[in-house]
């Protein structure tokens, strides 16, 4: 691991920080990898995850290494980054501040909770390179702020503020830098406190593919069926009995 990544685990938190402060945490493919490494091999014990990047979120890719190291198949670092967050099985908690630009926004719509400083300001910039979306915003930014808001986005690429973004949904809360990790670690500390197969499974039925209403009362009572009948959820349960 190089120092462009910082992670450490604490109460069943694990916090990662981007550590590129001087390039305004651009990324690069070697920084990919160690995210998605991270994402993949760190959340077997942890409740919640909290990505940061200091006064400045991410800028977004490297754009000299990302031509030198352009993403050609499948297997690319940015692509194994973007499957290890979107798969990441636990709520993730991103705090923003400063710029957030492409994948600096993108990545948002996949994290669960999101908070974001009056300073930060978004940008989906791909059509001004001559690219599309990415990860996925082509249908997740529309069914989240609308198709006319998100051709604003992506089809003119220009910047919005944290406003817009809570406006829209795109953040939970805007707070002042000052305020940011306290108001981030609340809410991790509070996820860490709650029975983690519960909150492994519900996030993954918020996270499912859309399907008939039947279907999906249909698989969650067969979930709850079998958590129910768990020591985890009788303890709970029993717990609530005495309060």
């Amino acid at each position: 691991m190089s120092n462009l990544i910082k992670h450490h685990k604490e109460n069943s938190i694990l916090s990662i920080s981007l550590n590129r402060l001087d390039k305004k945490n651009a990324l690069t493919a070697v920084m990919y990898t160690e995210l998605a490494t991270i994402f993949r091999d760190q959340v077997a014990d942890i409740n919640a995850v909290i990505l940061t990047g200091g006064p400045d979120f991410t800028a977004g890719n490297d754009l000299a290494d990302f031509l030198n190291n352009p993403p050609t198949d499948s297997d690319a670092p940015v692509y194994e980054f973007m499957r290890a967050l979107s798969n990441c099985p636990v709520p993730v908690i991103a705090a923003v501040d400063g710029v957030a630009v492409g994948i600096g926004t993108t990545l948002l719509l996949h994290c669960d909770f999101v908070y974001a400083t009056y300073n930060s300001l978004f940008r989906m910039p791909f059509i001004n390179l001559a690219v599309v979306p990415e990860f996925a915003s082509s249908l997740l930014l529309p069914l989240r702020v609308g198709y006319v808001k998100a051709a604003e986005m992506l089809l003119l690429g220009e910047k919005f503020d944290a406003a817009t973004a809570l406006q829209y949904g795109i953040i939970n809360r805007v707070c002042n830098s000052e305020n940011l990790h306290a108001t981030v670690t609340a809410t991790a500390e509070k996820l860490s406190a709650k029975p983690r197969t519960a909150l492994i499974q519900s996030k993954a039925l918020m996270r499912r593919d859309a399907e008939p209403l039947t279907q999906r009362i249909a698989i969650e009572s067969e979930i709850f069926s079998k958590m129910v009948a768990a020591p985890e959820a009788r303890a709970a349960i029993s717990k609530s009995l005495k309060r």
